[in-house]
């Protein structure tokens, strides 16, 4: 029990940021901007395999602005799992990212990612379905890892965002959040939604 309790303690202030971070102002005018909303089932690497550690899950939203050569998005997170200990973070979480987008090379944009977990680097394909991202926090070494790797495949036809989220130290995988979400989009309608 001590040893976990010194060890959430030690993560906790091995994650915590040293200052505030201050989101850059948004791009203007955004080309269209998104809106994803899903859940993610969190996993850790223990002896080799993937065990599931549900009470870090979480569900959470992403507004997304698409710009030609930035996108900003911001991103909302909730645990909502009763045996959730703190040692990630508060319950709720917001994030912000920015990603500059590069000239083309051999089919691949390459991206530059400023963020509020870390500055980072990445690439996409020309019409956006599937991304790779990494992230360098800048943790204390006493962080369980140093690295976010993020992988994502966007599924526009079905409205459909699948992602992973892996917190890693060097190469070697510690945890994943494998995340699904929903695209919603502006409509109208008819009558109220829901009445009583």
């Amino acid at each position: 029990m001590l040893r976990h309790l010194i060890a959430s303690l030690l993560l906790a202030a091995g994650c915590a940021p040293a200052r505030a971070w201050v989101p850059p102002p948004p791009a203007q005018p955004a080309d269209v901007t998104l809106v994803w909303v899903g859940t993610g089932e969190c996993e850790r690497f223990v002896d080799g395999r993937w065990v599931r550690a549900p009470q870090f899950d979480y569900d959470f939203s992403v507004e997304q602005r698409r710009g030609k050569d930035r996108w900003d998005s911001v991103k909302s997170l909730r645990r909502r799992h009763p045996d959730y200990d703190g040692s990630a973070g508060e319950r709720t979480l917001t994030w912000f990212f920015q990603l500059d987008l590069g000239q083309d090379v051999n089919g691949k944009l390459p991206m530059t990612l400023t963020t509020s977990l870390g500055a980072g680097v990445g690439s996409t394909d020309r019409e956006f379905r599937e991304a790779v991202l990494e992230l360098d926090p800048k943790l204390s070494t006493l962080a369980p890892f140093d690295r976010y790797r993020i992988t994502q495949r966007y599924h526009y036809e079905d409205g459909r965002l699948d992602e992973v989220v892996s917190l890693d130290k060097g190469t070697t995988p510690w945890v994943r959040n494998v995340e699904r979400a929903t695209l919603f989009g502006a409509h109208a309608f008819a009558a109220p939604p829901t009445t009583r």
